[in-house]
C-alpha cells in the first residue's frame, strides 16, 4: 500500500476509538476542531500517511481519566412523599416530590411488602454523614443474605420509602422479629422481650412509643394528653 493511498476503514476506526479514549486537550486548536468529528464524511479528507500521522499523536496523548459510575446520589426531596396521602394512597411514584412535604425516613432497617412487585423484602435506609458531599441525601439498599445492593432506579426507591414512611416503626419491629436483629442499628438481639418488639432497649428508647402504644398508655389513664395535663395544673 503505497502512502498516497486514502485512508483505510481500520485506521477510520482506530483513530475514533483513540479519540473516545484519549485526552486531546493539548492538541492544537485545529487538530481538535479536525477530530471534532469523525464521521467517514472528514476522514476521508486524510490520505494513508496522515492517518498514521494521526493515530501516532493520539498514541501520545494521555488517558482520560476514569470516574467510577457510583450513580447521582438522591436528593432529599426524591425520598419523601406527599403528606396526608392516607394508608391507602398509592406511592406517588410518577409524580414530582411535593411542596410542604414531611421529614425523610430515619435512618434504619425496614421489612415490608415492596410495592413495585409484591414481594417480601429487607431493606436499609442510610443517610449521608454531615459535613460530606453527601449531607442531606437518603439512600436506600435492599438486602439479600448478609449483603446490601443500592436501589438505584428513583420510581423504585420513592415507592419502597413512601410505603416504609407510612409506619416506620412497624417496618423496623417487623423486620427485627423476621430475622432477630434491631430494627434500628441491626445488632443481634438476646433479650426476649427486645426479639418479641424486634428493637433493642436502648435503640427504642431513643424511638419513643409508637402511636398506637400512647394510644393503650392512654386508655390506661398512663399518660394524658397535654391540654387535659394543663386543665389538672389550672384546677
Amino acid at each position: 500500500m503505497a502512502l498516497t493511498d486514502p485512508i483505510s476503514v481500520p485506521q477510520k476506526e482506530y483513530i475514533r476509538g483513540l479519540v473516545s479514549k484519549r485526552d486531546i486537550s493539548s492538541l492544537s486548536q485545529a487538530q481538535q476542531e479536525f477530530l471534532a468529528d469523525l464521521s467517514d464524511e472528514n476522514l476521508d479528507r486524510m490520505i494513508n500517511e496522515q492517518a498514521s500521522a494521526a493515530i501516532k499523536v493520539l498514541n501520545a496523548c494521555p488517558y482520560k481519566p476514569v470516574t467510577p459510575n457510583l450513580g447521582p446520589p438522591v436528593p432529599v426531596p426524591d425520598t419523601r412523599y406527599i403528606p396526608n396521602a392516607g394508608p391507602g394512597a398509592p406511592p406517588p411514584v410518577n409524580q414530582e416530590p411535593a411542596q410542604g412535604v414531611e421529614e425523610p425516613v430515619r435512618a434504619g432497617y425496614y421489612f415490608i411488602v415492596d410495592p413495585t412487585n409484591n414481594e417480601e423484602r429487607f431493606f436499609r435506609v442510610r443517610h449521608g454523614a454531615e459535613g460530606t458531599r453527601w449531607e442531606g441525601y437518603v439512600f436506600l439498599d435492599v438486602q439479600a443474605s448478609d449483603y446490601f445492593y443500592p436501589i438505584k432506579d428513583a420510581k423504585h426507591r420513592m415507592a419502597v420509602l413512601y410505603t416504609i414512611a407510612q409506619d416506620p416503626i412497624k417496618a423496623m419491629n417487623e423486620y427485627g422479629l423476621k430475622l432477630g436483629r434491631c430494627g434500628v442499628c441491626n445488632r443481634t438481639l438476646t433479650d426476649r422481650h427486645s426479639i418479641l418488639r424486634g428493637i433493642g432497649p436502648i435503640c427504642a428508647a431513643k424511638l419513643g412509643p409508637t402511636q398506637e402504644q400512647e394510644d393503650l398508655l392512654r386508655k390506661l389513664g398512663l399518660i394524658k394528653d397535654t391540654e387535659e395535663e394543663g386543665d389538672s395544673d389550672d384546677a
